[in-house]
């Protein structure tokens, strides 16, 4: 192997993850950042609540694999690595280069849209919908998709961001925030969940990690400040004057909560079911009405009277 050949492809890929792939190669991330890692270790950490062993697995929203692969393996018998890269800024040349050089069987589905799920024709095992919904226009429908591919047995793993200082059981959505477009509190997203016939039966929470502390107090200033200070008052300089003072008056102590945008990320375990869904008075959309006997019996009927 050569070695410096690899790593040059490797290189030329705007990896997401980071991937050891052996023998010195290494895919280093463009976000490379420690709040980055720290999400990585958190969701490593949860998944280790995950039985993948003899499992099929489908990948939502798998960028370049590096849960796909961990799923492969965790000992999975079948994992689907899906994306939509028209919608994503790295494209899947990291996909096939990391299934190349891991020597994996990973399937691939890289146009596959979240919202054309139930398109794949497939029901899986374990389900992983990792850092996706807050991205999205349409999480609910999306939702209804993942649910679509699950069997009464399916283990559903979701996580992304909520906000923990938004009033109960509301959410934030803004259509134009690249970095998130949709922000839930964990009461709604529990109750989006349900609209979509999917129980959360354990939930992970990352908080932000803490502010720096605050920088030590000042000692006494020496004469050079108090000489400067002097000149920028007798200058009648504005700006000369706040500058100095900057360096020896203490920050004002942060506030008390955080704005409503504050996130932190959350992890939830979730299992699909069916029955009478007190989300929904009337047939639900996207074909939820086949997890619902008022509605699955209803259509039925119809399509009998047709």
């Amino acid at each position: 192997m050569d070695v410096s050949r690899e790593q040059a492809r490797i290189d030329a890929v705007r990896w997401y993850h980071e991937f050891d792939f052996g023998n010195g190669l290494r895919a280093r991330s463009v976000s490379d950042t420690e709040a980055h890692r720290r999400m990585w270790r958190f969701v490593e950490d949860c998944l280790a609540g995950v039985d993948f062993r003899g499992k099929t697995v489908l990948d939502i929203g798998c960028w370049d694999g590096y849960w796909s692969f961990h799923a492969e393996r965790r000992g999975a018998a079948g994992v689907l690595a899906a994306d939509d890269f028209t919608q994503n800024w790295a494209g899947a040349d990291g996909l096939f280069l990391a299934r190349e050089l891991l020597g994996s069987k990973v399937e691939t589905d890289t146009r596959r849209s979240v919202y054309d799920l139930a398109g794949i024709g497939r029901r899986f095992d374990v389900v992983l919908f990792l850092g996706v919904y807050y991205h999205l226009f349409d999480p609910f429908h999306a939702l209804a998709q993942v649910r679509h591919c699950c069997h009464p047995g399916t283990v559903v793993c979701v996580e992304g961001n909520d906000g923990p200082n938004l009033p109960p059981d509301t959410a934030l959505f803004d259509p134009e925030n690249g970095g998130g477009k949709f922000l839930p509190s964990i009461g709604h997203l529990r109750r989006l969940l349900r609209a979509a016939y999917l129980s959360v039966a354990a939930e992970h929470v990352l908080e932000a990690p803490p502010p720096p502390p605050p920088p030590p107090p000042q000692g006494r200033v020496g004469w050079r400040w108090r000489l400067a200070m002097c000149r920028q008052v007798l200058a009648g300089s504005r700006p000369g004057i706040a500058d100095l003072a900057g360096r020896v008056i203490p920050p004002p102590p942060p506030p008390p909560y955080e704005p409503l945008t504050a996130s932190r990320r959350v992890f939830l375990t979730c299992t699909p079911f069916e029955g009478e869904n007190p989300a929904h008075y009337y047939r639900p959309p996207f074909g939820l009405h086949a997890y619902d006997p008022r509605f699955r019996d209803e259509a039925r009927a119809g399509e009998r009277a047709a």
